[in-house]
């Protein structure tokens, strides 16, 4: 059985749009990936409202997304992949430059997860592998709407730097009007089908 780590925030957790419960599983874009992938794969889902890639909320600790990462990865381990797609929430702390920073140093982590986070097994019992998701754009009514738009820019960025497959959101799954920034279901269908088409890809 091969194992991915999903690692993201609220639109990974499964937040609904406007209403801010959680959808149910077979409707949450990492439960439709489990549900495509069949039994030979392990979707770990770890997402968190208001997490951000590496900035700290003095209104919740734990929403720190380097911070998290270590015990994510032991609690999941051993991963044949990470999925990773953060980042809206950095715009409430940061610009779309300081995404790229935040992303890029997670990326950087996860990529050396079997040196940085050594123990009596490996993270990665195989090479290290990691899809990079740009998030999706918020709606033109919100504040960090126009930065929202450079998350593909940076995200590719880091991709190419790192040398790592990435997928742009955006282009399969828009924000809900409802609240600007969550995805109806009908978004999360579409979005694990891509998310499915890259999985399948690298494994």
């Amino acid at each position: 059985m091969k194992n991915i780590l999903c690692y993201g925030d609220s639109n990974t957790w499964g937040c609904k749009p406007g209403i801010l419960s959680r959808y149910p599983k077979d409707i949450r874009w990492t439960g439709v990936l489990a549900s495509k992938l069949g039994e030979q794969y392990h979707v770990i889902e770890d997402g968190i409202n208001g997490r951000s890639t590496m900035w700290d909320d003095p209104s919740n600790l734990c929403r720190n997304g380097v911070a998290g990462l270590g015990y994510a990865l032991y609690r999941s381990k051993p991963l044949d992949l990470v999925i990773l797609m953060l980042g809206t929430n950095d715009l409430n702390f940061t610009n779309a430059e300081g995404y790229y920073h935040g992303i890029r140093l997670l990326a950087e982590q996860i990529l050396k997860a079997n040196t940085g986070f050594p123990g009596t097994s490996e993270v990665f019992p195989e090479k290290p592998r990691l899809l990079l998701i740009s998030p999706i754009e918020e709606t033109e009514d919100m504040p960090a709407h126009e930065e929202s738009l450079k998350f593909a820019y940076y995200t590719q960025k880091v991709a190419e730097e790192l040398g790592i497959p990435w997928l742009d959101a955006a282009k399969f799954a828009k924000p809900s009007n409802k609240d600007g920034c969550h995805m109806e279901a009908e978004y999360h269908l579409s979005l694990a089908q891509a998310i499915y088409e890259k999985v399948k890809e690298i494994l």
